[in-house]
């Protein structure tokens, strides 16, 4: 009799084992899915440093640093997720940093802007704060750059450009 229930569960758990998917096949789904949500909210900066500038980050050896904080507009029902201080959802942010140079491109995946909360936004649009800086903090940046504050949609219409002098 035993033997003939430790059979039927064997062969129960094989016929399930049979229908699953491979553990690859499921670890490269979920990174195919993945790699394409965060690229849906990809985009280009062009970074323009004036002589300068540039001047005064190779002479620190510093690294230029592109920082982006997503975020965005809430809606009736997430309304007790919004940031007391500004009443925006914060999701994520990316940070890059490249060696400095004059009229680089910067590829952002946008990978911050895809958080469990994106579906809580207005329209699940993101919006991004970008700031460029050299140095440990942007307080202390060694230049001082443009910003740009608007929905990732319109970045990625066109490179935004921020242009830098030295600080």
């Amino acid at each position: 009799m035993r033997f003939l229930i430790l059979a039927a569960t064997a062969a129960s758990a094989l016929a399930l084992c049979q229908c699953s998917p491979k553990a690859d096949t499921a670890a490269t789904s979920s990174s195919a899915a993945s790699a394409s949500t965060a690229s849906s909210f990809a985009y280009d900066i062009g970074i323009d440093l004036t002589p300068t500038a540039l001047a005064a980050v190779k002479a620190k050896g510093q690294k230029v640093t592109v920082s982006v904080m997503y975020y965005g507009n809430v809606t009736p029902a997430s309304q007790a997720l919004a940031d007391p201080k500004d009443g925006t959802l914060h999701l994520n942010t990316d940070v890059v940093q490249v060696d400095a140079a004059d009229h680089q491109t910067v590829h952002m995946t946008g990978a911050g802007a895809n958080a469990p909360h994106l579906k809580d936004i207005t329209g699940q649009k993101p919006l991004a704060l970008l700031i460029v800086y050299a140095g440990k903090t942007p307080e202390t940046s060694s230049i001082r750059c443009t910003d740009f504050q608007d929905y990732v949609s319109n970045a990625q219409q066109s490179p935004v450009t921020l242009k830098c002098d030295a600080a």
